[in-house]
């Protein structure tokens, strides 16, 4: 069944971009793009395109080249959600997770949101709408909606792992995940206790402006089994997506947080007026609207996985009210109950 949607998908896709246009130029360059999306120049669509795209075919390539760039594809995608329902031994999404995991690059999560937004250019926001409104050119690209935004949830668990290989065993355990999962709770009740959760303790430092993004963050250092975790966290009470770490004015990044001194977690956003990706809030966000999207736009083994992913989320149990709207409490539950 997935197999046969994801044909019907890219079939639907493949009509709407070959279209002849207004001349044979405007053809000629329909072709010259796919062709470019077909060999994996990902670069080269996005540099043609971005920028200067102002039709839905255009904006439906570049959601494509950047979910390319981004080391995620519709086929790698339905692969892995294949892999979830093939999955006996761990939760679905669990399985899907780690599937995403692999493929993804380290830019995996800019260049969904990225291609999510270029997508939302072709159906602005109806995709949560009552599904008989939408057509059916509307229902593919709500459905690529909901698969970009659910992989990026995978995306970002990765991102505060440290490593998904035992995700959803509870036999192997993750300690930066812990420390994680203590920091984003830190954040939501706002003590000043060190111990969020028995295994681990928090330290907050003094607040850091980080000149290139002009933006202030507290550092936070959470210790689990003795090894050091940095976090930072906004004036929300949110901890912010990082990765590596770097000094507060330049953003060379280093491995090792201690490769130069007065090194911090590194803010993903490297652009003053770039979408600040906060963790629970992103997560909350990219849960709700890629699951509920997808099980709007979609029937079959593909919605009842899809349902799956979210009762799994919410309670960990095989039944739930599919209606509830996933929370930032729940994300932590859930995390914590994986590891």
């Amino acid at each position: 069944m997935i197999k046969k949607l994801l044909v019907t998908s890219l079939l639907g896709l493949s009509l709407m971009m070959s279209g002849c246009g207004d001349g044979d130029t405007e053809g000629e360059n329909r072709l010259e793009t796919q062709q470019m999306l077909d060999d994996g120049n990902f670069a080269g669509v996005i540099s043609k395109l971005e920028g200067s795209a102002d039709e839905s075919h255009e904006y439906i390539s570049l959601a494509a080249a950047y979910m390319g760039r981004g080391g995620l594809n519709l086929v790698g995608i339905f692969n892995a959600l294949g892999s979830s329902k093939d999955s006996s031994s761990t939760g679905g999404f669990s399985t899907f997770t780690k599937s995403i995991s692999k493929v993804g690059t380290s830019t995996a999560l800019v260049d969904l949101d990225l291609a999510i937004s270029n997508y939302k250019k072709v159906v602005q926001n109806s995709c949560l709408n009552d599904a008989g409104t939408l057509t059916s050119t509307q229902k593919t690209i709500c459905f690529y909606v909901g698969l970009a935004s659910t992989s990026s949830a995978a995306i970002v668990i990765n991102l505060i792992a440290g490593d998904l290989k035992g995700f959803g065993d509870s036999a192997m355990s993750d300690d930066k995940l812990l420390a994680s999962t203590c920091a984003m709770q830190y954040g939501i009740t706002g003590r000043d206790a060190t111990k969020v959760d028995g295994n681990c303790s928090i330290d907050k430092k003094s607040d850091v402006y980080f000149t290139i993004i002009q933006k202030t963050y507290t550092p936070l250092i959470v210790t689990v089994k003795a090894k050091a975790y940095y976090y930072l966290m906004n004036n929300s009470n949110q901890t912010v997506m990082t990765k590596d770490y770097c000094l507060k004015d330049n953003f060379s990044r280093y491995e090792d947080p201690n490769g130069v001194d007065n090194l911090y977690a590194c803010p993903i956003n490297e652009t003053p007026n770039a979408k600040e990706f906060t963790t629970a809030e992103v997560l909350v966000e990219l849960l709700n609207d890629g699951l509920g999207t997808i099980s709007n736009t979609s029937n079959g083994d593909t919605k009842k996985a899809i349902d799956e992913f979210k009762c799994e989320i919410l309670t960990g149990k095989d039944k739930c009210s599919k209606s509830n709207d996933i929370n930032s409490s729940n994300i932590i539950e859930y995390l914590n109950a994986q590891n």
